[in-house]
């Protein structure tokens, strides 16, 4: 089965009715968790439900490394990027784990860090 790692705007169109989770073994990273969670009542309940459907994926030393230098790539070609954007896109390569994000003006310009973009279904 695939893996993918999904990125909060995915989670919000899912929750919404727009979209399906794809079939596949699914991952989000714990920037992703906490955005969708930040602004929620319901934080603690739909926490425990998200950890059952989604392997969370914590930054190691790996993704930090990972993280910083593209971070300092990017600010030195000027094309800076929110931090957690720069985060959720070194999870995902670090694991190895294509993206699913509406958001793909911002996470393109990482495919040549090793980003896999999967499509959005």
């Amino acid at each position: 089965m695939r893996r993918v790692m999904i990125d909060a705007d995915v989670l919000i169109d899912v929750e919404k009715g727009r979209r399906h989770l794809p079939r596949a073994h699914l991952f989000i990273s714990w920037i992703s968790l906490y955005e969708f969670l930040r602004g929620r009542e319901d934080y603690g309940e739909v926490k425990e439900i998200l950890e059952r459907v989604f392997k969370v994926v914590y930054p190691s030393n790996e993704v930090l490394r990972l993280a910083a230098k593209i971070y300092r790539d990017l600010r030195r070609r000027g094309e800076p990027l929110d931090e957690r954007d720069v985060i959720v896109a070194a999870s995902a390569i670090s694991h190895d784990l294509p993206l699913m994000t509406r958001n793909r003006g911002h996470y393109e310009r990482l495919v040549r860090y090793g980003l896999k973009l999967a499509p959005v279904d």
